[in-house]
């Protein structure tokens, strides 16, 4: 893995996205790259701090807490629940924006 996947790899990290395989992957790197790496993710660390920091509560949309409920529910009784993930359109892009 180079310095520059290494840092692309890296903010992946500090936010928990890696998957098993690439936490493995990651961990060797980060042994590779000694103070380097560590350096890197520290500042990827503070940055993700900030960023946090910097997000304002949100109300949720009136109908959420009615639909998660329903979802819930649904799964308790056995259903088949859809989680309405909008598909890619011919163009690439959700809903075919």
């Amino acid at each position: 893995m180079s310095f520059e996947e290494f840092e692309n790899v890296a903010r992946l990290y500090v936010v928990g996205a890696l998957e098993a395989d690439e936490l493995a992957e990651f961990k060797d790197a980060r042994r590779e790259f000694g103070q380097k790496g560590e350096d890197f993710i520290g500042e990827c660390r503070k940055l993700n701090a900030a960023f946090a920091l910097s997000l304002h509560p949100q109300a949720p949309h009136p109908d959420t807490r009615a639909k998660l409920l329903d979802r819930i529910h649904g799964t308790l009784r056995g259903e088949t629940v859809r989680m309405g993930i909008p598909r890619l359109g011919g163009n690439g892009r959700a809903g075919g924006i």
